[in-house]
Parts: C-alpha cells; structure tokens; sequence
C-alpha cells in the first residue's frame, strides 16, 4: 500500500538505474539504491505489476556507496549513478549490456580516465529568474552551485548569468541557455533561445566578453513555438561568428549551434579509433556514412580511404560538414543532404563499408532491408541504445557475422554508454 514502509533486498539495476527491490513477492523500483543493498523503502507509487518506492532507512549499504558530492543529485534528471564508485559503476553498466544484447559478446567498458566535467555542452531552462536543470519528470526547474559533469567553464558562464541576467529587464524573453565549449581549441559558444528577437541583452554581452575571453560566438535563437523542442530556426550573431572551432586527431571542425557533437571529447577520440580499426587502412574503400552529421567519423575515416560519402538530414549540419572537408583540405569526401532512413540504395550500390550512427531509435527497416540487399563487405554500428542495437543486430545476423561489441563510457555517473560493433557480410 502507498506510504508503507517495507524492507527491501536490491537485486538488479534497471535499464534508468533504479535499484530494482523485492519485498517477498513484491517488486519495488528504487531511485538511489544499489544491487546488494537492504534498505526499508516507503512506497510512493503503486502500478499493476510493481510499486516505486524511495530509500526511508539504509539497513546494509553496498561497499560501493559513496559520497555523491553533488548537492542536487537526488533532485535532478541526470547523473543516476553520483553516489556509486567509478570503477562498480562501468561493472553494472556492462551487466545491463550484456543482459540486453544477449547471444552477442560484449567485452568491458572502456573507462573515463578523468570522469568529471567532461560534457563540452549545456542546455539550461530559464525561468522566473530561475536557470538550472529540470527535476525528473516535471518541468521545475532546480538550480545548482556546481555541476560535476559540465565543463567547468560552463559552470563558471552560468554562475556568472545568473546575476548579470537578474539585472536584465528582458531577461524573461529567454527560454533556455546552451553553452558549448571546444575542448581542444578553448574556444565557447553562448546562446540565448528566446520568444522575440526583441530583446536587448546588449549589458550581458559586454561584460561576458570581457569577463571570458574564450567566448568566440555569442547568438540569440528564436524559438517562439509551444514545443519541447529547444532550438528555433532563426539564429542573429549578438557577437563574434555564428561557430567555433574544435580539433580532434588533428582535424579541425567548425561547430555551428545545431551541430550535433559528441559531448566528451577524450572518449570520442577512443570510440573514433576503433571505427577506424573496424574499416581498415584500404585506399580502393568506398564508405558511406550515414546520419554523418558535421562529418566528424567521414573525415577521420577519409584518411584511410578512398572515397567518403557522408548523409545526414539537418541541413547545418551539412553544411559544417562540407565546410570541414574543405578546412582540412580534404577532396576525397562528399555531403549529401538526405534522410539516411530510406532511399539509399542508390548510395549504398557501389560501397564497401558503411557507418551508421543512429539516434536512439535505432535504424530503418528500409534501411536495414536495404543493407541486406547491398554488396557491402562491412557494417560499422555505432548505437547510444543496446535496447535498438539488439533488436537491429537480431536482423541483420542472418547476412552478417557480427564482431565483439566495445563499449565506451562517453556518459560517466550518468546510465547511458555508447557502443561500437562490426558486421562482416557472410
């Protein structure tokens, strides 16, 4: 019954990492709990097949428990595992791995050597005065001194708007905040997404600027639509270029607002290196790239190839992609402006290797159809969800040999890992 008190046994994680209880018969999810613990946990919520619960008094804590350090960790939609040690944090997420892709191997994840302040992006909603991170499953907005995963300079550019934006009298035309910061170069990005492009934030930007020298882009995104949707199409350069730049393996990338990015720059390295271990070092390849974005896996792999062709469907992105190849000076690469999910077979009738580095609803079954009608020798699958890579893998295996999975923790204290496997054509 709600508001009982019941002593629960953790015995597993879930996919969200909630301790997953049971009471006797009855399962209990746990936000907080670790597999291993006994705690008595008060039931807040009962469904039909479980109960939700919340840790009321700890009876036998894991040996992994640790101080989250975080002062809103039980508060916020984001880092699931703050009170787990690093190292038993990579061991649950490979026993939820190898739990969903069952009948594939999965080999241990590959570590953040520097696990805090490593996302190179923020996004925050503002609010009534309020800018901070949205509390799971509502739209209250809880505000933070310091956050152990965003980029420190990140954190130093919110500290600092939260008092210049109070002094702003168009401060509440702003929707959202998104602050981007390339790791390599130093060079950060600032945009305000508001309701009405007019608004004067002329004050912040001079004392921004003055205060971080590393800002080269400060913008305002027009996003006036009832949306959950962050970003609007209208973007006005406020200072500076409407981009920064980034560098990655020697490479230098041109970052526009939409570009879509990995967040954690040193394992985004790791996880390219193994996709080019996978393709080879073959001057006669052929790869198509698919969902390409700004071209970051084509240009890394033209390197080793004869010819790229990357798809990608926002046209920003595209557009920074053709700016890239031309920045590195590279003539063995192409950007087609597409939906990579259907109408590829004209792309895919004279290729080798393919990527696809889907979002989290995986891939197409036109597309999975059509690669199962190609000639290409090799599938590279990059995927951010096991659920949508074993329900692809289950139907390209008939076609495909499928190698070993990598996984790489991109997401440190967060549930989510990306992965990487091969399909060799049998």
């Amino acid at each position: 019954m709600k508001n009982d008190i019941l002593r629960c046994t953790c015995v597993d994680m879930s996919v969200d990492g909630l301790g997953i209880a049971k009471s006797g018969d009855l399962v209990v999810f746990v936000k907080g709990m670790i597999k291993g613990e006994t705690a008595d946990v008060k039931i807040i919520a009962e469904k039909k097949n479980y109960s939700v619960g919340i840790i009321y008094e700890m009876i036998e804590a894991s040996p992994y428990r640790v101080e989250s350090r975080c002062p809103i960790a039980y508060k916020c939609g984001g880092c699931d595992y703050r009170h787990i040690d690093y190292d038993h944090q990579l061991r649950l997420k490979k026993e939820v791995l190898v739990h969903t892709l069952e009948g594939y191997e999965v080999l241990d994840i590959q570590k953040e050597e520097e696990p805090l302040y490593y996302r190179n992006k923020i996004q925050i909603p503002y609010r009534n005065g309020k800018m901070g991170f949205y509390r799971r499953n509502s739209n209250d907005i809880v505000e933070f001194p310091d956050c152990l995963i965003e980029s420190k300079v990140g954190n130093q550019i919110i500290r600092f708007l939260k008092g210049s934006l109070k002094r702003e009298k168009d401060a509440e035309m702003i929707r959202h905040i998104v602050i981007k910061h390339a790791r390599e170069t130093d060079e950060v990005m600032v945009a305000f997404v508001v309701r009405s492009f007019d608004v004067d934030l002329s004050r912040t930007v001079f004392f921004l600027t003055e205060q971080f020298p590393e800002i080269r882009s400060i913008l305002l995104n027009l996003n006036d639509r009832k949306t959950n949707v962050i970003l609007g199409d209208e973007i006005k350069v406020l200072y500076g270029r409407d981009h920064i730049f980034d560098i990655y393996d020697g490479i230098r990338v041109k970052l526009s607002l939409k570009s879509f990015y990995q967040v954690n720059h040193s394992m985004m390295k790791r996880l390219y290196a193994q996709i080019a271990e996978f393709a080879g070092n073959d001057p006669d390849a052929k790869i198509l790239d698919l969902y390409c974005g700004i071209g970051t896996i084509s240009l890394y792999l033209a390197r080793h190839a004869g010819h790229v062709t990357g798809v990608e469907i926002v046209k920003e992105a595209i557009d920074n992609a053709k700016d890239n190849a031309v920045l590195n000076q590279f003539d063995n690469v192409d950007f087609v402006l597409a939906d990579a999910s259907k109408g590829m077979d004209p792309y895919l009738k004279d290729k080798s290797i393919v990527v696809v580095d889907p979002p989290r609803k995986g891939i197409s079954k036109e597309l999975i159809a059509s690669i199962r009608n190609s000639n290409v020798k090799k599938v590279i699958y990059v995927s951010c969800n096991p659920a949508t890579l074993k329900r692809d893998l289950d139907l390209l295996k008939d076609d495909f040999d499928i190698s070993e999975i990598h996984p790489f923790d991109m997401f440190p204290y967060t549930t989510h890992v990306e992965t990487v496997c091969c399909l060799y054509h049998q």
